[in-house]
């Protein structure tokens, strides 16, 4: 295999996207060619395919190429979801050690909710999302440790985590005033481990993982009393229900219109201390609800091709998109990963942790701060 052959892929980028007016790079992943590798390879799980350990000069060149790219399809449709206008632009650079967490878009006054997780409230943001004017804002009374958010019906809806001084909870607050008012805290007396993402119902039901990744990381020394697990709280009687567990851990969470629900199940990134164990699961999983608070039909949905699924959300029509390592994939109804919006550069392992939508435009937030992929073909944003 010869260094051409990053010429004869370049080849097979349909018109437009080899050199598209948003100045994007675009590879294509073409597995068939790739079916079979020469020479000696390797990488772990947690590595996208082109930070492979290869021997291949040809190979070589080629993961050099894509580790360049801005988007890199699996897929032929890829294209015309994500479309030849799409950029993917750095917005906000912040240090790698921070994790940022609870992104969500603020229809109402066209702003970006998050927060750095594992810290107080007053590492919680509103983006100006027009003219890029970053705010540090505190809710009254403060919102501590977010970890999830949705926006819902004119309001945010906030899920936290468990801190020293507060219990894990799901806390609405008014985007403009920044009143905040905790709606619940407890599972008939008994906290929460520490809410990790939240989800809302096209009827107003919230739907939450509750996780030890806190605790895991020493955030607080509050022992886990059950398993990390799925709830379901009825958004008009705040009562909730368990409706999933695992012995390892919970993350993201999203639910379509048609009421299918995917649960990140992160086992692969538990314990205490946490370590990212390869050989625990690390699987997107998928229910079906009918609308109500019980998991049918359970399926392992996807593995992600590297790392696992962190932050999820499906968008109007039904694709997933879901916050992997070095970029956000891109999978449609089938579990087929059809592509990956890149943001990590090649340097960083986990870059992508959470994202939001707007109509046209995904946000993605994770280690390293904040990125904005405008001009995508794709409605994104649901119409609840």
């Amino acid at each position: 295999m010869a260094p051409a052959f990053v010429s004869q892929l370049l080849t097979s980028l349909p018109a437009g996207f080899d050199s598209n007016i948003s100045g994007s790079v675009w590879g294509v992943y073409d597995t068939k060619q790739l079916a079979v590798l020469p020479g000696n390879f390797n990488r772990t799980t947690f590595q996208a395919p082109w930070s492979a350990t290869v021997d291949d000069e040809g190979l070589q060149s080629l993961n050099d190429y894509l580790n360049t790219t801005d988007f890199v399809a699996f897929d032929p449709s890829f294209f015309s979801i994500i479309g030849s206008s799409a950029k993917v632009e750095h917005i906000i650079t912040q240090p790698t050690y921070l994790s940022h967490e609870a992104s969500c878009f603020i229809k109402s006054t066209s702003q970006l909710h998050f927060a750095s997780w594992g810290f107080d409230h007053s590492w919680q943001y509103y983006l100006d999302t027009t003219t890029n004017e970053l705010h540090n804002i505190t809710t009254s009374p403060p919102t501590w440790n977010a970890h999830g958010c949705v926006y819902y019906n004119g309001s945010v809806y906030i899920a936290t985590d468990t801190t020293e001084s507060q219990y894990g909870s799901i806390v609405k607050v008014n985007p403009e005033t920044k009143e905040a008012e905790t709606l619940i805290n407890n599972f008939y007396q008994q906290p929460f481990l520490g809410f990790n993402d939240i989800e809302i119902d096209r009827n107003g039901n919230f739907w939450v993982t509750d996780s030890i990744s806190a605790w895991g990381r020493s955030m607080t020394n509050f022992w886990p009393q059950t398993t990390p697990a799925v709830y379901f709280i009825n958004g008009t009687t705040l009562a909730p229900k368990w409706v999933f567990q695992t012995p390892g851990n919970a993350n993201g969470i999203a639910i379509s219109s048609s009421g299918t629900l995917y649960v990140d199940v992160t086992d692969v990134s538990s314990g205490r201390p946490n370590v990212k164990d390869p050989l625990k699961p690390r699987q997107l999983n998928s229910y079906s609800t009918d609308h109500q608070p019980v998991l049918r039909d359970a399926r392992l949905f996807s593995n992600s091709i590297s790392y696992y699924c962190d932050g999820v959300r499906v968008s109007k029509n039904g694709l997933i998109w879901c916050a992997a390592g070095d970029g956000v994939d891109v999978i449609d109804k089938d579990g087929k990963t059809l592509g990956r919006v890149r943001v990590g550069g090649g340097d960083r392992l986990s870059a992508a942790v959470n994202i939001a939508f707007e109509e046209h435009v995904l946000w993605v937030v994770g280690k390293g701060g904040v990125w904005k992929v405008s001009g995508i073909e794709e409605v994104l944003q649901r119409y609840w």
